[in-house]
Parts: C-alpha cells; structure tokens; sequence
C-alpha cells in the first residue's frame, strides 16, 4: 500500500517534470499517458539524446550507488540511508527535467521502475531482499548508457 501511495505521489512529478504552468496536471497527465511507450527501447537504433543537467543528475545517482557499493556487509540501517539519498537525488532529477519530446519520454520509461524500486527499498524489512532492490536499481542506473547519449 505504501508502494502505490508513493508512485501516485510521484507519478505526477515525473510527468510535469517539464511542463509550463500554463497546463494543468489533469492536462500533462492525459497527453503524457498517450505518448508513453509500453518499454523503453532505442530511437531507430540510435542512443536517445539528452542535457547536460539529465546526464550531471544520473552520474549524481550512480554516485550515490557507487558510493553505497564500498559497503562490505550493509545493514538495514544502511539500505535505509541509501533509499533516502536516492529519493534526494530522484527528486532532484525532477525537478531539474526541462527535456521534451521523445527524449523526453524515453527517459521517463527508464526512470519509472528506478522510482518503483526506490520505493520498494524504502520499504523493505530485511537485507536480503533490500539486497535484491538494489542490485536491480544498480543494474539499471548503469543502464543509463546503453540508451542515452552522454553529451
């Protein structure tokens, strides 16, 4: 239950990220919903384009998870830590947004299971699965690369 609250929280942060205020949430939300692809793939087989203030917000957060790495045997408390620092960086990154476009959307489908599995870690109880959501996010913060171009 707090996993959903967190991602209807978020969801609309995500999609305004670069709206003006000229539109409504109901509005960002509708013509976003109708853009979004069903998975993030490439564009015509090329990497997507992205900012500078996107590409510095990604090396933050794998920074974060680069850092949290050196941890050799990390307590819940740490994971903890981790997911908060996370979200900062997270919202950051949302606030920051002024992408458009395609590019734009492509990011959000990478983003999405990033703020999902955040949330999940921020909920998690145990290590070993706070373990597993991380691994995931890790492997997906790295992914970052493989579809958007570092400019």
């Amino acid at each position: 239950m707090k996993n959903l609250l967190f991602i209807l929280l978020c969801s609309p942060l995500l999609l305004a990220c670069n709206q003006g205020p000229e539109k409504s949430k109901s509005q960002t939300q509708e013509s976003h919903a109708s853009e979004l692809p069903s998975e993030l793939s490439h564009n015509n087989g090329a990497r997507w384009k992205s900012d500078s203030v996107t590409n510095n917000n990604v090396s933050l957060l794998r920074g974060i998870a680069a850092d949290f790495k050196t941890k050799s045997t990390p307590s819940q408390g740490d994971y903890e830590k981790l997911s908060a620092d996370l979200s900062t960086g997270l919202n950051k990154m949302i606030e920051e947004c002024k992408m458009t476009g395609a590019d734009h959307q492509a990011l959000h489908m990478w983003l999405q299971p990033i703020l999902e599995e955040n949330a999940e870690l921020k909920n998690s109880t145990n290590t070993a699965s706070s373990e597993a959501i991380f691994s995931s996010t890790d492997k997906a913060l790295d992914n970052y690369n493989n579809y958007f171009e570092l400019q």
